[in-house]
């Protein structure tokens, strides 16, 4: 098995090296403020804040629904000057998505998105605020849909070390992994390096904040051994390993950053470097947050293939922002979600154990007739 760079964006000539990730996660872990201010000149404000509404604070945010909706019908961004958690925190919370926008080469502003259409599936249905369908299955993740490549659903066997792979959700050592391969995939795009810091911090920090940053990962099984790597945690060695060609022992092949607000997921990124590790990665994402008690998965921007795979419809603008309200309304939720999914999947679970466990109590309802 190999690993692919075929879809990978072409890395620009002074663009940050791997290690530089690897800083960044120690930097977030080591400094109690992680903010980044912009210093902008008046003339560029101005132009900007005809662009955009500007957001300076919390109550900026509560007003942003009713400003894109009126002054600013043509854009879905706020724009702020400052990549703070507090504030990626107060966003994720009003169902505004966290995101950057590029100004200049490396110079990007906050820029909280709240979709005119938000793309979501249900987890766990029905869901109030859904469309009505009267297709029974739109609307709803379906693992029957994602048609998940046998080369990943091999068992283990440790005399001979068949290649198989475990799914690991909110690992520290998962986190500049994940970065760096999602950086090596899509480049230097809106999970810029002061958003990046943001969300580090608010993943190595969960108690402060009620959103809680999810780092979902997939890696080829370690079979027990003598010489454990223990270089895996580094955004390095993902570097050497895809450059090198072969899936080792311990290889990641797939990630995705997200959040969690109540019982909703929010996918924010993600990077695969196997084919076919994309769609593995759905799958199992979808079944790790049914497990746990989510109800909403939140796709963020329409597309089709979320659309064909994962059922995913358009919720305009006003609805979503209601059904974030009312999936938000119990503190304690989340927290038990974000603990179950540590509980569950931290040490790593067999993604074909996890797989084969969903369709078999699937099947079982349906006996029941209780699907």
């Amino acid at each position: 098995m190999l690993h692919t760079t075929k879809h990978f964006v072409t890395v620009n000539e002074g663009d940050t090296s791997a290690v530089d990730i690897d800083r960044e996660v120690l930097d977030a872990a080591s400094r109690d403020n992680v903010r980044t201010v912009l210093s902008i000149k008046p003339e560029g404000l101005r132009f900007l804040s005809e662009q955009f509404p500007l957001v300076q604070n919390f109550a900026d945010l509560d007003t942003l629904p009713e400003r894109l909706s009126s002054t600013y019908r043509e854009s879905e961004y706020g724009c702020c000057l400052i990549f703070c958690p507090s504030m990626v925190d107060a966003s994720c919370r009003r169902g505004i998505f966290p995101m950057a926008i590029k100004l200049t080469k490396n110079y990007f502003f906050f820029a909280p998105k709240l979709h005119g259409l938000r793309s979501l599936t249900q987890l766990q249905p029905p869901v109030k605020g859904f469309p009505m369908s009267s297709d029974e299955d739109e609307g709803k993740f379906l693992l029957s849909r994602l048609h998940v490549s046998k080369k990943f659903l091999r068992s283990r066997n440790e005399a001979t070390r068949t290649i198989s792979f475990d799914l690991f959700i909110n690992r520290k050592e998962d986190l500049a992994p994940a970065f760096s391969l999602i950086r090596r995939q899509h480049g230097e795009n809106w999970l810029c390096h002061a958003l990046r810091l943001c969300f580090a911090h608010m993943f190595l920090n969960p108690d402060d904040y009620a959103t809680k940053i999810v780092v979902v990962a997939i890696r080829r099984h370690r079979y027990c051994s003598d010489t454990e790597n223990q270089d895996e945690g580094k955004s390095s060695w993902i570097h050497s390993r895809i450059d090198n060609g072969h899936v080792e022992e311990g290889d990641l092949i797939a990630a995705e950053i997200g959040f969690l607000v109540g019982d909703i997921y929010c996918s924010a990124t993600g990077a695969y470097s196997v084919n076919g590790a994309g769609t593995l990665q759905l799958a199992v994402t979808g079944v790790a947050m049914q497990s746990v008690g989510c109800k909403v998965w939140d796709l963020g921007m329409g597309m089709k293939y979320k659309d064909d795979m994962l059922g995913c419809v358009a919720v305009p603008r006003k609805r979503w922002v209601q059904i974030v309200r009312e999936h938000t309304s119990k503190s304690t939720v989340v927290e038990d979600i974000y603990r179950l999914l540590r509980e569950k999947y931290s040490k790593g679970v067999p993604v074909l154990e996890l797989l084969l466990t969903r369709e078999s109590a699937k099947r079982q309802r349906v006996g029941e007739g209780i699907a």
